[in-house]
């Protein structure tokens, strides 16, 4: 069995970033460390923060003397970086720059009159920070929902940087169609585009397809779907999900990884991949 591994496997640049940060940060040896959210969408990445005594919280009422908050990859909208402002707590933001970029996109295209639309999943942070830099922005995920967004309007189109370049397209033509004045902007994150396209041709090659991130990752999740389209995919958390007859009677085996998940996990997968067929190139 041969195993063809991605190149663009595992951390993007946006992660590499924030996980350096939090690195330097912890390294600082502040009295106590704490992110707003979950850094990235990837469990075991999450226990390793926590090993390392960052707390992971879900609001500021959580937050217990000075403390050092940390602002995830996907962002937070200005209100939350104002609260902090407010309790003179010391913020590191690592919010991935493509995504800040989007935050101002979205703010500018309101400013200019635009109806925003951002193409996204309505309960995703990302999406979620991105709308709160505008007043009446919308998230939507589908053509269904862009559907029931009324004609005559102007709109300005964005997306999560994570989102399906294919549905994207599709809801722009649909808007495009019903409105008095467009405007798209491509900001699906060029490194996702590059991750599904490589994930896309290694499928073609491959007997199966092995995808390991978060659950929860809308990249991975991308991923997986980019995969399943061509052929038999499994997508995993860690190398315990990996099942023997997977892959046994392989002849060659895709493995790839979203942007949130860390080497030593797709090594840990690579390794049993290995041990289930001694037989690898």
């Amino acid at each position: 069995m041969k195993i063809i591994k991605a190149k663009l496997a595992g951390f993007c640049p946006g992660v590499k970033r924030a996980w350096g940060l939090v690195e330097k940060t912890v390294k600082g040896k502040p009295n106590s460390v704490y992110i707003l959210g979950e850094l990235i969408h990837n469990k075991q990445a999450i226990e390793k923060l926590g090993e390392w005594g960052i707390k992971t919280i879900n609001s500021l009422g959580e937050i217990k003397g000075k403390s050092v908050v940390m602002i995830r990859a996907h962002g937070e909208p200005p209100q939350t970086f104002q609260k902090l402002k407010n309790l003179k707590l010391k913020v590191v933001d690592t919010t991935c720059p493509s995504v800040a970029q989007v935050q101002k996109l979205a703010n500018q295209l309101e400013k200019e009159g635009y109806q925003v639309v951002l193409c996204g999943e309505n309960d995703h942070p990302e999406a979620i920070a991105t709308i709160g830099y505008t007043k009446k922005g919308l998230i939507i995920g589908s053509v269904e929902e862009a559907k029931k967004i009324p004609s005559g309007k102007i709109i300005g189109v964005i997306s999560q940087t994570t989102f399906s370049p294919i549905v994207f397209q599709k809801i722009c033509r649909l808007l495009k169609k019903k409105a008095a004045g467009f405007k798209s902007l491509g900001t699906i994150c060029n490194i996702t585009q590059m991750a599904q396209k490589e994930a896309r041709e290694i499928a073609k090659k491959v007997d199966i397809m092995i995808v390991v991130g978060g659950k929860n990752s809308s990249n991975t999740k991308r991923l997986a779907e980019v995969c399943k389209e061509i052929g038999p995919t499994h997508h995993i958390e860690t190398a315990a999900e990996l099942k023997n007859e997977w892959s046994k009677k392989a002849k060659k085996v895709g493995l790839t990884a979203g942007a949130s998940t860390p080497d030593w996990i797709i090594d840990e997968v690579k390794l049993k991949l290995e041990k289930i067929n001694p037989l690898v190139a």
